[in-house]
């Protein structure tokens, strides 16, 4: 199995950050990422505090803006390379799952692990599960699936992925910015293109 993390690695930078400046929330939203940066809240509240600013907007309207944020080129072709070696390829994120929703509807990923965030007759509404630890929704979903992570490879690029790559079997930090995440990482890379990751994962499994 692969999973593959959202922000900075599917999408090159933060989807409903850059959203909510759209939406009209950008400032507040910011203010919640400074203060979590600065160790003045948990990532777990801040995770529930943002979500909480999305209550009562309806999801065609988040994604609609979610939808302008640019990814990195051929992911769909990446998955579907993959999926050919009969490799299962996931999400992996804090995000929510209305966001790992959109992103298997458009690039044929067949399963997340992430955040929940309810949704009703197509408005956000105020019940939030975060999940702020990554390796630990990794565990449960390895426990799921029958996929240890002794067989698992995982793709991501800042802090929250350093605990998955300690834990699974092969780990690239693709594009990341934060030197202990390149160095917790079996490979570090830097480009544009996912299928750089698959022709990598080829050559090392």
């Amino acid at each position: 199995m692969v999973s593959f993390d959202v922000d900075g690695t599917i999408f090159r930078k933060a989807a409903l950050t850059q959203a909510a400046r759209s939406l009209g929330i950008g400032e507040k939203w910011d203010a919640l990422d400074q203060m979590y940066h600065h160790r003045r809240i948990t990532l777990r509240e801040c995770l529930a505090s943002e979500f909480k600013l999305l209550q009562g907007m309806k999801l065609a309207d988040i994604l609609r803006e979610v939808s302008k944020v640019e990814v990195i080129k051929n992911v769909r072709e990446t998955v579907e390379k993959l999926q050919g070696h009969s490799i299962r390829v996931v999400l992996l994120t804090d995000n929510p799952d209305f966001l790992c929703a959109y992103l298997i509807e458009r690039f044929g990923f067949e399963g997340y692990v992430g955040s929940k965030v309810g949704i009703k007759d197509g408005i956000v509404m105020s019940e939030i599960e975060t999940l702020p630890d990554k390796r630990l929704g990794l565990r449960k979903y390895c426990a799921w699936t029958g996929i240890p992570p002794s067989r698992c490879a995982h793709v991501g690029d800042w802090v929250n992925d350093v605990p998955v790559f300690r834990i699974v079997r092969y780990s690239v930090a693709l594009n990341a910015k934060v030197p202990k995440v390149k160095a917790a990482a079996s490979h570090s890379m830097d480009t544009d293109d996912l299928l750089d990751v698959y022709k990598h994962l080829q050559l090392v499994t």
